[in-house]
């Protein structure tokens, strides 16, 4: 039996690293090997020989902490691992219709349910290691009890946040009837909060796994531009962004609450096109460089190979230097429009590398490349607290989170070059106290003085001289805080402090860097936090074409 335990916990360290990584190569043989040794293991520790040693003083609570790991182990696999091995190792998104083209979602179903399943099986073995007396047991054991502990509070975290998610997965897909998403793609050249300019849409369809293209070609010029949209945004965000936020679709991503662009987004779609959409999903050319490290490199109509290392430079840059886009705007639409058809047919084939994609997709969310948003209530809510939905959290107990954001207020093309960096420091972690918490913000125009003058005029900024810019920078403080203090400690050309704001029920420092070539600003924001409980410190911010380097401190709450 000892044998049969020992190889159980190995194997299960093998399991999970393989389903964490995405190789699901070896994922049929090590799961049934698994499931072998965990069924013996369980197997004897159910006689009533062990039972009655359970009694034994000082041996008898490292039996029942054995029978507790085993039982444990052997629940988990047969109910849980195996099931999902089986999908797991079976799943092939390349395998299509021949009919609709789309892809079998009744799988999702055996998904759903082996989620629940896991959440009572954690949820009892949870239970049943909670009852052994670690101080009465031996090293192995008290070792084998900690271990299967902290990897079944783990999963049991991950599954209950999984679980509401996994529920829309085959609504979302057209399960229950056809859906339709606007696919909005924004451009970090222009930076606003939440990544870039809105820059072009397009709608596609979805019907019980079968993805197409409903609509294509819409940039944010074929939208009604100085018009406001009907549609209640909250005064404190237009007293910070002003009325562009609802009058002008690039625009719309300028406050850092997706919920609230996604809903622009869609109404000046209803609007403008006469077309509506049942949710809104936005990526920016960071994301679509990582998803090419799992398709690999695209042709595209242009002649132009699209690949990992080339998108970014390609998409926000290159093209602007090989088209007029004052002279003609409709070739540098057609160009971002067909690359984006061709990442989202290479990606609706299935054909792709599954552990890279699942690596792509899940950087891009965390760093906000990829938003979604939902226009049913119950599904927008399944989406609360998790970083694809793209909200700031509503309160400071789980973790604290400052934001700090930028827009581009020059009209130009010319984030390609800014350089971002940011130091936030915090005694958030001093008992007794009312902690404060203070960002300095740095922005540096990375471009030379002759560099500037080569500029294509629409890249270069069309309100100043060449190459200089005008960036807004946005401190969004804890949930609750005060703003205690906003100062300019490097100018640059010019730096001001704006008028302080509060949106999303968090203080707000506002400031206006304008930079010539070469030069640099810094910033500084102070907020007191209120009273309450603080969870650990977390910064968020724009996505931007050159990573902001950021410093967090203390990493502790």
């Amino acid at each position: 039996m000892k044998t049969d335990l020992e190889a159980s916990q190995a194997l299960v360290d093998q399991l999970q690293t393989e389903i964490t990584s995405g190789d699901f190569s070896t994922l049929t043989s090590t799961g049934a090997e698994l499931e072998a040794k965990s069924a013996s293991a369980a197997a004897g520790t159910r006689d009533l020989t062990w039972r009655a040693a359970e009694f034994i003083p000082l041996a008898g609570e490292n039996l029942r902490a054995v029978r507790a790991v085993s039982e444990s182990i052997d629940a988990i696999v047969s109910d849980v691992a195996a099931p999902a091995v089986k999908i797991a190792s079976s799943f092939d998104l390349s395998e299509r219709d021949p009919v609709t083209g789309g892809f079998d979602i009744t799988p999702l179903e055996d998904v759903v349910a082996i989620a629940a399943t896991a959440q009572t099986v954690f949820t009892e073995s949870l239970a049943k290691l909670e009852i052994v007396d670690a101080s009465a047991t031996v090293g192995p054991v008290s070792a084998a009890v900690s271990k299967l502990d902290n990897l079944l509070t783990n999963a049991n975290d991950a599954v209950t946040t999984a679980a509401p998610l996994l529920q829309l997965v085959g609504p979302a897909l057209g399960a229950d009837g056809p859906r339709t998403y606007l696919l909005a793609f924004q451009n970090n050249a222009e930076s606003t909060a939440l990544g870039g300019s809105a820059a072009s849409y397009t709608l596609i369809n979805v019907d019980n796994g079968a993805i197409s293209v409903a609509a294509q070609g819409a940039g944010s010029q074929d939208l009604v531009e100085g018009t406001k949209l009907d549609v209640a945004v909250d005064q404190s965000a237009i007293d910070l962004f002003t009325d562009y936020l609802v009058s002008f679709p690039n625009t719309s991503t300028s406050r850092p609450d997706f919920p609230t662009a996604a809903e622009l987004m869609r109404a000046y779609w209803i609007r403008d096109k006469g077309l509506t959409a049942d949710g809104v999903i936005s990526v920016d050319p960071l994301a679509l460089a990582k998803v090419l490290t799992a398709t690999g490199p695209i042709a595209l109509p242009s002649g132009d190979v699209l690949s990992s290392d080339n998108a970014v430079n390609l998409l926000v840059h290159d093209i602007y230097f090989r088209f007029d886009s004052y002279a003609e705007p409709e070739k540098v639409d057609a160009f971002f429009q067909e690359a984006a058809a061709a990442i989202l047919t290479k990606v609706m084939s299935g054909e792709f590398d599954m552990k890279a994609m699942l690596a792509a997709v899940t950087q891009s969310v965390d760093q906000g490349s990829i938003m979604a948003w939902s226009a049913n209530p119950t599904e927008q809510a399944a989406l609360d607290g998790t970083r694809i939905q793209g909200a700031l959290p509503a309160d400071n107990a789980e973790r604290t989170v400052m934001g700090i954001y930028y827009q581009d207020t020059s009209a130009s093309k010319m984030d390609y070059y800014l350089r971002t960096a940011t130091n936030t420091t915090s005694d958030i972690c001093t008992a007794g106290t009312t902690p404060t918490f203070t960002s300095t913000v740095t922005v540096h125009s990375d471009i030379t003085a002759e560099e500037a003058k080569a500029l294509p005029e629409y890249v270069a900024s069309g309100n100043y001289g060449p190459g200089m810019t005008s960036t807004k920078v946005f401190v969004y403080g804890p949930v609750g805080a005060t703003l205690t203090d906003a100062h300019v400690e490097i100018a640059g050309e010019a730096t001001t402090v704006n008028a302080p704001g509060n949106d999303l029920g968090r203080p707000v420092a506002s400031f206006t860097a304008y930079l010539v070539p070469g030069e640099s600003s810094t910033v500084t924001a102070t907020f007191s936090g209120a009273e309450g409980s603080f969870g650990p410190l977390e910064v968020r911010g724009t996505p931007m074409i050159n990573a902001t380097a950021q410093t967090v401190e203390p990493a502790c709450g």
